[in-house]
C-alpha cells in the first residue's frame, strides 16, 4: 500500500479538526436546548403556583359572600322576630288593659249546698282577690260546719239553705219547712254568733218539684218569708253547674256571657262543685278586668225574686 504523502495528512487533518468542532457546537446547541427548557419548567412552576392561589382566591370569595349573605338572612329573621315578639307583647298587654269599676256593674256571688270538701279551695280564692260572696249553707256536709265560722270572719254572708236539704221533707208542709230553716239558723248562730235573715229555698221560690209534695206550699211559703222579716233571693245568672254542664270552662262561660246581660247580677253557683271552684280563678279575674264589682247580699238589700209556679 502507498504512503499517503504530507499533504494528504493535512488535509485529513483539517477536516478531523472541522468534524470536532461541529462536534463541540453541536454539544452546545443541545446543552443550550436542555437549559432553556428547565428554565421554561422552573418559570412556569411559580405561575402554576400563582394560578392555583388565584383560583383558590376565586372559589373563597363566593363562599364568603354566601356565609355574608347567610349572615344577613338570619339576622334579619332574627329582627323580624323581635318585632312580632314584641308587636305580640304589646298586642297582650293591650287585652290585659283593666276596665276601671264605677259601681255600675255589680256581681253577687252567690254559693249553695255547701260548705263541704272545696269550701276552702274556695275561700283562699276569693281571699285572694279580696272578693266576697254569699253561701246559702247547709248541713249535709256535716264535718264542714266549722267553715261558716271561715265564711263570716272573712267577711262573706250567710244565709239559710235548709238543714236537709231534703224536698220531700221541707216541702211536706209550712211546718216541717220552718223547723228545718230554724235548726239550720241555729247552727248558723252557733258558728258566727247570730242568725241570718236570708234565705234561699231549694229550687229557688219558682220550682215545681215542691207540688209534688204540697200543692201551693211555695205560694205560702214566700208570704211567709216577707211577713216574718226575712229577705228570700232567687238569681238571674246561673253557672249551669247542677246537672247542666261539669266543664269549669263552661262554669265561665255561662257566668260571663249571664253577667253582661244584668247591671246587677245575682249569680247561682254550688261550692260542692269541684269544676265550679275550678273556675273560679279565670271567672273573677275577668269580671274584675271588665270593669265588675262584687257585693254581698244584705237582709232587707237588692234581691231577685222569680215567678211563683206552685
Amino acid at each position: 500500500m502507498k504512503r499517503p504523502d504530507g499533504k494528504t495528512i493535512v488535509v485529513i487533518a483539517a477536516l478531523l479538526f472541522v468534524v470536532l468542532c461541529a462536534a463541540v457546537s453541536l454539544g452546545v446547541v443541545i446543552h443550550g436546548i436542555h437549559s432553556l427548557g428547565s428554565d421554561q419548567t422552573e418559570s412556569a412552576a411559580p405561575k402554576t403556583v400563582e394560578s392555583t392561589t388565584l383560583v383558590r382566591e376565586k372559589t373563597t370569595q363566593p363562599e364568603t359572600k354566601k356565609t355574608t349573605e347567610k349572615q344577613k338572612t338570619t339576622k334579619k329573621k332574627e329582627t323580624t322576630k323581635k318585632q312580632k315578639t314584641t308587636k305580640k307583647q304589646k298586642t297582650t298587654q293591650k287585652q290585659k288593659t283593666t276596665i276601671k269599676a264605677d259601681g255600675s256593674k255589680v256581681i253577687y256571688l252567690t254559693f249553695d249546698d255547701g260548705p263541704g270538701p272545696y269550701t276552702d279551695q274556695l275561700l283562699e280564692i276569693l281571699d285572694r282577690y279580696d272578693v266576697k260572696a254569699t253561701f246559702f249553707v247547709t248541713n249535709v256536709y256535716s264535718k264542714y260546719q266549722s267553715c261558716i265560722a271561715k265564711e263570716a270572719r272573712a267577711g262573706h254572708a250567710i244565709g239559710v239553705h235548709t238543714y236537709t236539704h231534703d224536698y220531700a221533707k221541707v216541702y211536706k208542709s209550712e211546718s216541717a219547712y220552718w223547723r228545718d230553716f230554724n235548726r239550720m239558723n241555729d247552727i248558723i248562730k252557733k258558728q258566727t254568733g247570730k242568725p241570718t235573715t236570708l234565705l234561699r229555698f231549694p229550687g229557688g221560690s219558682s220550682n215545681t218539684v215542691s207540688e209534688r209534695y204540697n200543692e201551693g206550699i211555695m205560694t205560702r211559703l214566700t208570704k211567709q218569708a216577707t211577713k216574718k222579716g226575712l229577705t228570700y233571693v232567687d238569681w238571674n245568672v246561673y253557672d249551669g253547674d247542677a246537672g247542666e254542664t261539669t266543664d269549669p270552662h263552661k262554669v265561665f262561660k255561662n257566668i260571663i256571657r249571664g253577667v253582661q246581660n244584668q247591671k246587677k247580677s245575682i249569680v247561682l253557683c254550688h261550692d260542692v262543685k269541684p269544676y265550679t271552684v275550678k273556675a273560679m280563678d279565670r271567672t273573677i279575674r275577668w269580671c274584675l278586668d271588665h270593669g265588675y264589682t262584687f257585693e254581698v247580699l244584705t237582709p232587707g238589700g237588692f234581691t231577685v225574686h222569680h215567678g211563683v209556679n206552685n
